[in-house]
């Protein structure tokens, strides 16, 4: 019983063992389920790669028709991306007791960080002063799809509600549905509250197309009415312009507030600003312009 009890251990041992193997002992498996490698990512991982190393050791058993080679049970993809980073050596540890059916599973089980989680981490990381072109490095991605995460942390409620309940998962949507808020916030509210409406890059693109032709319209009716009368009104732009009229002391008071609040919170107001439509934006530097130079003389 105790040498039955030792070889069980022995062969238990032996099973699995993990090791440093060379990237040219290795086969890949011709009957493994994953057959599609997409290149962008692969690339990825390799930058990755080269930059940290191999943090999950592969998966193999020995080649029974070749001595001394391998055969990988699960890890083709990092193996791959191991070769394009142009490494020599790959951790490993051997696995004679892996199916078929464990392949299967390693591959349906083995699920991608969800966008959410991704842009909680970039958060995070943004949040002890690491800049995005660091963590696109630490992580083997690009600047754009760390700041199309990161918009995921300040996203208009509207937006915000779609990305939540699972209607949108397409991070780049997403990011070309804010830059369309923020062109004209009433006429992408009006759009998503449409039933009908199927969201989609194409339909987003058609959008911000229309939203454009919708401002060169408002602003020739705007020229051809000042051009016809010198002392007509401006038209409100899906506002009325004079809905609120305040004195001189109130201007002040607001203009006071505005200096207090800038230099006691910089990155709140950089933040306000950011959320200001391009309407908006456009309106405020034509009035803060108007001040300076008023103040200039």
């Amino acid at each position: 019983m105790k040498n039955t009890a030792k070889d069980k251990l022995k062969k238990k041992i032996t099973t699995v063992s993990s090791l440093e193997l060379d990237l040219s002992l290795l086969d890949e498996d011709p009957s493994q389920p994953r057959t599609e490698f997409d290149p962008f990512t692969l690339q990825e991982l390799a930058n990755t790669i080269r930059l940290r190393g191999v943090k999950t050791p592969i998966s193999v058993h020995p080649n029974p028709e070749k001595e001394g080679r391998f055969i990988i049970n699960h890890g083709a993809r990092r193996f791959r991306a191991s070769m394009l980073a142009m490494k020599k050596t790959i951790p490993a540890f051997i696995d004679t007791d892996y199916s078929k059916v464990d392949q299967v599973i390693e591959n349906l089980q083995r699920e991608a960080l969800t966008a959410r989680e991704i842009a909680n981490f970039v958060g995070y990381q943004y949040s002890k002063g690491i800049k995005h072109s660091e963590i696109a490095k630490m992580i083997g991605k690009s600047t754009a799809f760390i700041s199309n995460h990161y918009a995921l942390l300040n996203l208009p409620s509207t937006i915000a509600s779609l990305f939540n309940e699972g209607k949108i998962r397409d991070v780049v949507l997403i990011t070309n549905l804010v830059s369309a808020y923020k062109e004209s916030p009433e006429i992408v509210i009006d759009w998503i509250k449409n039933p009908e409406q199927e969201i989609t890059r194409s339909s987003v693109k058609l959008l911000r197309q229309f939203i454009k032709t919708e401002e060169k319209q408002t602003l020739l009716i705007s020229t051809s009415k000042i051009d016809s009368d010198p002392n007509a009104e401006p038209p409100a732009n899906r506002k009325e312009a004079n809905q609120y009229h305040y004195s001189n002391d109130k201007l002040l008071s607001l203009l006071d507030q505005f200096h207090k609040n800038i230099d006691l919170q910089k990155d709140l107001s950089v933040k306000a600003l950011d959320n200001l439509t391009k309407q908006e934006r456009n309106n405020f530097s034509s009035l803060l312009q108007k001040l300076v130079n008023f103040a200039k003389e």
